[in-house]
């Protein structure tokens, strides 16, 4: 194949006539003929040759020991099984005996297709740990202190998520605030122009003062009825029904027959309650007045029901008074 082989141990300079060999090894990669010139590691060709290079062993292993931190052990290595016949390596600095076997580490390695097997030793440059208690102590103390700092940071986190949020919520209520002022500005000044109007209408109508007080009165206790039905609403929406009974519970009494008023739920909105109030009054007083409702307010009818659908629907609301009483038109409309 393409890739790197390594041989076995090999004693380098043996053959040649040199005085002195070096244990070592060699490592071989194969030429192709197409791509030998410009590429070693190529595929589907034909084998043009085999390219090797030499490793003594003492000087690549002691290049490679030799780099700061120096460890305090002695290093063998062995091509294939740790044996005397197989020993690649060896540090100088001796290990210490009295050890023996307890503190050797034996690691297997692959090199070029090659088992290796690596022996470490302590040297005397090697001291144990005074007491195994301190790193485990140290350990702990690191952890400790790791969760402090982990709830420390904790806490902050949540101090500034309060902090946030209280800003966030004084925000939220200021702009609330303001809001409600600017609705309640709204809604006093639309009262104030309603009342001005009932007191132009009734002063209109009115044949004196004490006719216009006890008229503007009971209107403006009429638009005080519809407006406590908006604020237990919350200025939502106010009951139809519940509207009527309001009203004319405070002309004919709270005791009105169950079968007056007949009709679904109709929610009304702040305009149409107001106005509907002062409408249903205004026949109310009319009815107990000139109707013969003021003798008996079982003769008075209210129903009503929705005709159409969706944003067509229309309140169809019927006022009938029943009675023998001949009605005559006002003298002054």
């Amino acid at each position: 194949d393409d890739q790197q082989h390594a041989s076995g141990l090999v004693q380098l300079g043996q053959g040649t006539g040199a005085t002195q060999t070096f244990p070592g090894f060699l490592v071989f990669v194969r030429l192709n003929i197409e791509t030998a010139p410009e590429v070693i590691n190529a595929s589907r060709s034909s084998t043009a040759g085999f390219l090797y290079a030499a490793f003594r062993a003492r000087d690549l292993f002691q290049t490679a020991l030799s780099r700061t931190p120096l460890l305090p052990v002695n290093t063998e290595i062995y091509d294939g099984q740790p044996d005397a016949d197989n020993l690649l390596f060896r540090s100088e600095t001796p290990p210490v005996e009295t050890f023996g076997d307890r503190l050797l580490v034996t690691r297997k390695i692959v090199v070029a297709g090659r088992p290796w097997t690596v022996l470490f030793r302590p040297t005397s440059a090697f001291s144990l740990p005074s007491s195994r208690a301190i790193p485990v102590m140290l350990g702990l103390f690191g952890l400790l202190l790791a969760g402090a700092i982990a709830l420390v940071a904790r806490y902050q986190e949540r101090a500034y998520d309060a902090v946030s949020l209280l800003h966030e919520t004084t925000e939220k209520s200021l702009l609330e605030k303001e809001l409600m002022l600017q609705e309640m500005k709204h809604r006093i000044k639309n009262s104030i122009t309603r009342v001005l109007a009932i007191a132009r209408q009734t002063a209109s109508h009115a044949t004196d003062v004490k006719e216009f007080s006890s008229s503007f009165a009971a209107r403006l206790q009429a638009m005080a009825a519809s407006q406590d039905m908006l604020t237990r609403s919350r200025w939502q929406k106010a009951d139809l029904g519940d509207l009527l009974r309001i009203e004319l519970g405070q002309v004919f009494g709270k005791e009105l027959p169950e079968d007056i008023l007949s009709g679904p739920e109709v929610l009304l909105d702040e305009t149409t309650t107001q106005a509907l109030g002062l409408t249903f009054h205004e026949l109310a007083t009319n009815a107990l007045k000139y109707g013969e409702a003021g003798n008996s307010v079982g003769a008075l009818k209210v129903d009503w029901l929705l005709e159409g659908r969706g944003r067509d629907r229309t309140l169809v609301l019927n006022w009938r008074e029943a009675g023998q009483k001949q009605l005559e038109a006002p003298a002054k409309t």
